[in-house]
C-alpha cells in the first residue's frame, strides 16, 4: 500500500500515466477521470516520467512497456532501485502478453500487469487494488 498504511482516496490519488501513443494516453486519462481519479499527469516516455518523479510525488504509475528514449521496463528498474521510490505501485500496460515479457516484468518488481485491450472495470479494479482500495469480488451462487 502506498505511503505506509495510509489509504489514499481515489479523488486524491496522484497517478502518472506513461504512454507514447497520444490516443492511448488520452483514453487512459479520460477513463481514469470517469472512474473518479482526477489527479492524473501524463508523459510520453520513461525518461519524461523519471524527470517528473524527481520533482513531484505520485501514488501510482501506469506505464506502457514499449516506448522510445526509455522503455517501461527500464523505468521500472530505475524506480525499484531508488530508495525513495521503490515502494511506488507500478502497473505495466502492454499490447504484448508473451510469457517471457510477463516473467521479465514480475522479476523487475512490477505491481501488476494489464494487457491491451482492457475494460474500464479491469482498469478500475487493478488501480484500486494497487492503491489498497479494492474490495474482494462478490461471490455468486
Amino acid at each position: 500500500m502506498p505511503k505506509g498504511s495510509q489509504l489514499i482516496k481515489p479523488t486524491d490519488a496522484k497517478i502518472l500515466v506513461v504512454e507514447d501513443l497520444n490516443e492511448m494516453r488520452d483514453i487512459l486519462r479520460r477513463l481514469l477521470g470517469v472512474l473518479g481519479f482526477g489527479n492524473v499527469s501524463t508523459v510520453t516516455n520513461g525518461f519524461e516520467a523519471w524527470e517528473q518523479m524527481q520533482i513531484q510525488s505520485f501514488d501510482l504509475v501506469l506505464c506502457d512497456w514499449n516506448m522510445p528514449k526509455m522503455s517501461g521496463r527500464e523505468l521500472l528498474e530505475k524506480v525499484r532501485a531508488a530508495p525513495e521510490l521503490h515502494h511506488l505501485p507500478f502497473i505495466m500496460i502492454t499490447g504484448e502478453n508473451g510469457s517471457q515479457m510477463v516473467r521479465n516484468a514480475i522479476a523487475g518488481g512490477v505491481t501488476d500487469f494489464i494487457v491491451k485491450p482492457f475494460t474500464g472495470a479491469l482498469l478500475e479494479h487493478r488501480v484500486k487494488l494497487a492503491l489498497g482500495h479494492a474490495r474482494p469480488p462478490v461471490k455468486t451462487l
